[in-house]
């Protein structure tokens, strides 16, 4: 995760761009990688994790990924799959944004995404069986924009309107669906205990106080989180904030680093500069100059 870190090059993903522009649906179906770039896209992306395990960073989230493990969030939010070896995947990206355009422009009324937020993303889980139906949509979708019959257009259109229509259903019935992550309790809280983290780096997110805030004792917390995270409680309050941090010097110029340093949770400038220091090799007004000098 510490190389995130250093990963300043947001790449807009061109060939996708006109891959959406012929057609508006993609399908990278049964896809090995080993992780991604820190990019965006138009339309909405659906990504499901199929085989391995990884961690997903969407805008200003952190969200661990196991098999199963599915997000629905907007492509033009900043997203990056990170992978410590290969995991196997499916991705349907969609995009009806211009409804003056194409063969299938009366029916994007019926392509719905209200339910998706627009600077997150959604996160959640299908059981063994949700998941056999999802994957046997996606099949029928990949095969019908590869083959393309007849009607294909029309095919691929209704199998997207049944994913994504059986995807919504998933993330508000909560008997059907299993919030992320799938490995029982401890995973849920520490699922929790991330999503407390982004929400609030401004405010005391020491161990103790984190711990007595969802009622556990601070070894259990601790143990939990470095299983799950492979890092300690800490380790990744500090790399959440130094990533806000970086993100706030980028876009907020008329900021002082000081300023900076208080908003994300740091005691003094100073704190914020030496641990800023120890994961990016660079202090935050250097950083800032840098970006300003090469604009």
């Amino acid at each position: 995760m510490k190389d995130l870190m250093n990963n300043d090059k947001l790449q807009w993903l061109v060939d996708i761009e006109k891959t959406l522009n012929r057609f508006p649906i993609l399908l990278r179906f049964n896809e090995w990688t080993k992780g991604t770039n820190f990019h965006y896209q138009p339309g909405v992306e659906i990504h499901i994790t199929q085989e391995g395990e990884g961690t997903m960073v969407v805008g200003r989230q952190i969200l661990l990924q196991t098999p199963r493990s599915v997000l629905v969030f907007r492509g033009t939010v900043p997203h990056q799959m990170i992978s410590k070896s290969s995991y196997k995947r499916a991705v349907i990206c969609v995009n009806f944004s211009n409804e003056d355009e194409g063969m299938l422009s009366s029916l994007h009324r019926l392509i719905d995404f209200a339910w998706v937020p627009d600077d997150s993303c959604l996160s959640f889980s299908l059981s063994p069986k949700q998941f056999q139906k999802v994957e046997e949509m996606c099949r029928g979708l990949s095969h019908e924009l590869g083959v393309r019959e007849i009607g294909w257009e029309r095919m691929a259109l209704a199998l997207v309107l049944q994913i994504t229509a059986y995807l919504q259903r998933s993330t508000t019935d909560s008997e059907r669906v299993t919030m992320l992550p799938m490995k029982g309790k401890k995973n849920d809280l520490v699922q929790a205990c991330l999503d407390y983290v982004c929400g609030n780096l401004g405010e005391e997110l020491s161990l103790k106080a984190v711990a007595k805030r969802f009622a556990v004792s601070e070894e259990h917390l601790t143990r939990s989180f470095t299983k799950e995270m492979d890092i300690s409680f800490y380790q990744y309050v500090l790399l959440q904030r130094v990533a806000e941090g970086k993100r706030l010097l980028r876009e907020s110029a008329d900021v002082s680093v000081s300023e900076i340093a208080y908003m994300i949770g740091f005691p003094s400038s100073s704190h914020f500069s030496r641990h800023f220091k120890a994961l990016t090799e660079e202090t935050p007004s250097a950083y800032r100059q840098r970006l300003f000098a090469a604009e």
